[in-house]
């Protein structure tokens, strides 16, 4: 008998509920569904963990990872003195990507040319070419290599091949 008022006052309270969802979605849309969709998750693990079906830890972390969409806001705002500092790291590194970038070929002299093909100062302009395809295929990007070194590599080219 006690199993059966249980079962009905569940049923009586999930029909409540329901109807409650379904009145908030009406008037909040879509981010009350998914507030409540996190909720329900978060929810469930505990009350999986409560019952030995899941670690108590992973319920824990499933559900914090659910509420970061929720903290994350919370936290930012208030914690103002965090986003100069970001915004500072920000700009620092666009303003080194964007001086590693803009390397000319006044930078690099003849001889340092030659030392980076691994050339001698009397190499023709056929061995120059040779000496970059070689490296170049070791170095480059695509096949595993370095960025800076096969920016190098054509830099030290393009010197060279100037004259």
């Amino acid at each position: 008998m006690a199993k059966i008022i249980i079962l009905i006052a569940g049923l009586g309270a999930a029909l409540y509920l329901w109807a409650w969802i379904k009145v908030r979605y009406q008037q909040q849309g879509r981010p009350f569904a998914i507030k409540a969709t996190l909720v329900a998750c978060a929810l469930l693990l505990v009350g999986l963990a409560a019952i030995g079906r899941i670690h108590w830890l992973g319920a824990v972390l499933a559900s914090a990872l659910a509420g970061m969409r929720f903290l994350l806001p919370i936290i930012f705002k208030s914690l103002p003195l965090l986003a100069p500092f970001l915004k500072r790291a920000h700009a620092e590194q666009s303003h080194s990507d964007a001086n590693s970038n803009t390397v000319n070929s006044s930078d690099m002299s003849k001889d340092e040319a030659f030392a980076i093909l691994g050339l001698d100062n009397s190499a023709s302009e056929e061995e120059i070419v040779m000496a970059h395809r070689r490296l170049i295929q070791k170095l480059h990007p695509d096949t595993g290599g370095n960025e800076y070194l096969a920016t190098q590599l054509n830099l030290a080219k393009e010197v060279l091949l100037k004259e």
